[in-house]
């Protein structure tokens, strides 16, 4: 983690302590914090903007309604309202679901996300310079929807692997084990060890 993140995630505690306490501003100051991240993240997974303000609106009410149940042992502020989107974007799938919807599989990211990363990873950011993170950018988009949203998560939103673990309801050992696949397949993609395009498409390689 580094120290931006760390101060981030500290200021947030902070603000959570006061808002608990009843300071108004504080809590306003925090909202104000997180209303980024946590339209971003449901915007990428619900499409019409009514919808998805109705999303983010039910994501603050339920951060209202569970502040005293935060435990800053177990993540940071972030990871958890981040969390809170993700279940409130299930629910609205399974509402979905429920009244003749589009019938998907409320564990089916692929349906939900569709967004990549904006920032390039860290851990990949040696494999490429400047101007090769377009290319970067379509191998990312190639993988798994549930790779690309750990991605963002770690990568976008600058979470800590435990906080990516918690947002995702996996093991942190699984969430580190599944980062370590997904660089080493795109560090072979890139090196033109593996056709990401498929059978018959053209092989990436490092002077392409």
């Amino acid at each position: 983690m580094n120290l931006r993140t760390a101060w981030r995630d500290r200021r947030h505690g902070i603000l959570l302590r006061l808002a608990r306490r009843g300071h108004e501003d504080s809590f306003t100051r925090l909202y104000q914090e997180l209303y980024a991240p946590v339209t971003a993240y449901v915007t990428g997974r619900v499409r019409n903007r009514e919808d998805a303000e109705d999303v983010v609106s039910l994501v603050f009410q339920r951060f209202l309604a569970g502040m005293d149940r935060f435990d800053g042992r177990r993540g940071s502020v972030l990871g958890w309202t981040l969390a809170l989107a993700r279940n409130a974007v299930i629910d609205r799938a399974r509402r979905q679901a429920a009244h003749g919807g589009a019938r998907r599989s409320v564990g089916d990211v692929d349906g939900m996300a569709e967004v990549l990363p904006s920032p390039v990873p860290d851990a990949l950011s040696v494999l490429v310079a400047d101007e090769d993170l377009a290319r970067l950018a379509r191998l990312l988009e190639m993988q798994p929807a549930e790779i690309r949203e750990m991605f963002e998560l770690r990568y976008g939103q600058g979470l800590a692997l435990k906080d990516v673990a918690g947002v995702l309801d996996l093991s942190e050992d699984a969430v580190k084990q599944r980062f370590a696949r997904a660089t080493r397949k795109l560090r072979e993609q890139w090196r033109g060890d593996v056709n990401p395009a498929g059978k018959g498409g053209k092989t990436c390689t490092a002077t392409d």
